[in-house]
């Protein structure tokens, strides 16, 4: 069977036709496909959270082990903890550390504050409420109302 004619010229068109349906079905499967416009909607407004509201989960469903129902815990008024509201944190400026000068005893920074150019020492104000704490040859330090921030090259 290896040197026969009739094998060539039957499984070479079988072939052909089996790998032209492949693509036949790929293109057109390609072709038939659009692209479907999906819209997004707004989320609906309901009503507004109450942020000293207390939540809690219901888990009153069956034990999956033990086939048991477990308890409610009702939590009582004096069991509910104060919500505490995280501290809204000061928006700092774009602050760019550019280098430090070196003259004698003195050390000074070179920084950009939004786009304007400043030379500063220990202790002195950058904007505002901003201070310089700490100068050291590839970092700067600034305080603001306790909060800190090391600026590097």
């Amino acid at each position: 069977m290896k040197n026969n004619k009739l094998t060539y010229y039957l499984l070479i068109p079988a072939v052909m036709i089996i790998w032209g349906i492949i693509i036949y079905k790929i293109v057109v499967r390609n072709d038939d496909r659009k692209v479907s416009e999906t819209r997004i909607n707004a989320p609906k407004k309901g009503k507004a959270v109450n942020e000293n509201e207390i939540y809690q989960l219901i888990n009153n469903y069956s034990d999956p082990f033990f086939g048991e129902h477990p308890q409610l815990n009702e939590v009582s008024s004096s069991d509910r903890q104060e919500v505490v509201k995280p501290k809204v944190e000061k928006k700092w400026p774009v602050i760019r550390f550019d280098g430090y000068i070196l003259n004698g005893n003195k050390i000074k920074c070179h920084l950009t504050v939004s786009g304007e150019d400043k030379i500063l020492q220990v202790n002195e104000k950058v904007i505002e409420d901003y201070i310089v704490s700490a100068i050291t040859p590839d970092s700067v330090k600034i305080n603001c109302e306790g909060n800190s921030r090391w600026l590097k090259k």
